[in-house]
């Protein structure tokens, strides 16, 4: 790339963050602004020269252009925080990073300085949404995370990655590896419904409450079908939407603890999310009164982290145990017990085994659809119990026609 190209590249990366910034800044008087669309590119174009400068007469030309630049941002800063008696640091490293963008753009990396602006611009243009969101995330929530990151950094690299126990089959590493994989994946969709607010509607709700639980997103959902008969239609479309998003997150957990399985499993699970998730448009009707947001447990909490491992290491344990003495009917066994509270603990411990050679990938597969089809009898009874027929019923349909699809698939396949 030479060297016109380079420069104009970081010019262009200046007017890009400078357009947003003048933008935002658009409502505030000619000369009271701490840098707009001209400053910006200005900027970029000063990056630019440096990074063309130190080709020639070395490093100090860009460390004095930054310099020079950093001094007149924190100028422009200081008269703006004189003037309007208001903080804010945004523009100033905003005007930085530019500054080093420019000088990436010129340095023959203009790939990277482009993403690097976009996603810049994206950030700032965001401060919106994302301050809103964070103001509807609770203290409680944000500690959970922040414990759980701490001890998996500080743990997880220090646990050992081998057997321990009857038949090696308690593997610390790997299960508090499952642990922040699963927990992780369920706080996305936590935060999801979190950040998107009440308004969001009830089949962003079903389908975020299915990532983070499905059976708690219907037991929630059967409880206001109960105490208000007229939402049980909704209700109902909900607990399907949630379970066609059970389908499509075992896919991920099998694609990342369990790749051999995916090849068998993959296309079956997508069709059965894929019906569910159809299935649940077509039942459902916008109720006149909201739904009121289905009340699910901070999956981040450590309380669910060594729930969860212990779980892990209960089921790896007799799942190991009985297909050593049994054979696949031990297998099938634990599964289909395990399946009464959670699937991801089997499709981890299965995986393993798999993994290991123990079982082969058929058995496995069929091991696994079992504990999915007790664990939805588990959810159907729940409906049943809490809301009977209104929910029940289109729950029980929506599985069939859902267990059909992925059986439609298996035999086209064949």
């Amino acid at each position: 790339m030479d060297e016109l190209t380079g420069l104009l590249f970081a010019l262009a990366a200046g007017l890009l963050v400078g357009v947003e910034r003048g933008w935002r800044q658009r409502a505030v008087a000619e000369g009271h602004r701490p840098a707009g669309l001209r400053t910006f590119g200005v900027i970029g174009l000063l990056g630019g020269l440096g990074a063309v400068g130190t080709q020639r007469w070395g490093p100090g030309i860009l460390i004095a252009l930054g310099a020079a630049v950093a001094l007149a941002l924190v100028a422009g800063y200081l008269a703006t925080v004189w003037m309007h008696r208001t903080m804010g640091l945004t523009t100033l490293m905003a005007g930085l990073a530019t500054f080093l963008i420019g000088a990436l753009a010129a340095g023959g990396a203009p790939a990277a300085a482009a993403g690097a602006a976009v996603v810049m611009v994206l950030l700032l243009q965001l401060k919106a949404p994302l301050h809103s969101s964070i103001a509807r995330l609770s203290g409680d929530e944000l500690a959970a995370a922040s414990q759980l990151l701490l001890i998996s950094v500080v743990i997880l690299p220090v646990l050992p990655d081998q057997g321990f126990g009857p038949f090696g089959a308690i593997n610390p590493y790997r299960f508090w590896w499952a642990v922040v994989l699963i927990a992780g994946l369920s706080f996305a969709g936590y935060v999801a419904m979190r950040v998107t607010g009440p308004r969001r509607g009830l089949l962003i709700t079903a389908l975020l409450g299915g990532l983070v639980s499905s059976t708690a997103t219907t037991a929630a959902l059967a409880r206001v079908a109960a105490t208000t008969p007229a939402l049980a239609r909704p209700a109902a479309a909900g607990a399907i939407l949630a379970c066609a998003a059970m389908f499509a997150r075992m896919i991920g957990v099998i694609a990342v603890t369990a790749p051999p399985l995916l090849a068998g499993l993959g296309p079956l699970l997508a069709a059965m999310a894929a019906t569910g998730g159809a299935l649940g448009l077509l039942w459902h009707r916008s109720p006149g009164t909201p739904l009121p947001e289905p009340v699910l447990p901070n999956p981040l909490a450590l309380r669910f982290a060594l729930g969860f491992s212990a779980l892990l290491a209960g089921v790896a344990l007799f799942s190991r145990a009985l297909t050593e003495s049994w054979g696949e009917a031990g297998l099938f066994l634990t599964s289909a017990i395990a399946g009464l509270a959670d699937v991801d603990a089997i499709i981890v411990s299965i995986g393993r085994m798999v993994g290991e050679g123990i079982v082969p990938a058929q058995v496995a597969a069929w091991a696994l659809l079992l504990g999915a089809a007790v664990n939805q009898g588990t959810k159907l009874a729940l409906a049943s119990g809490l809301a009977g027929r209104a929910v029940a019923g289109p729950l029980a349909l929506a599985y069939a026609l859902m267990a059909a699809a992925g059986a439609t698939t298996v035999w086209l396949a064949a």
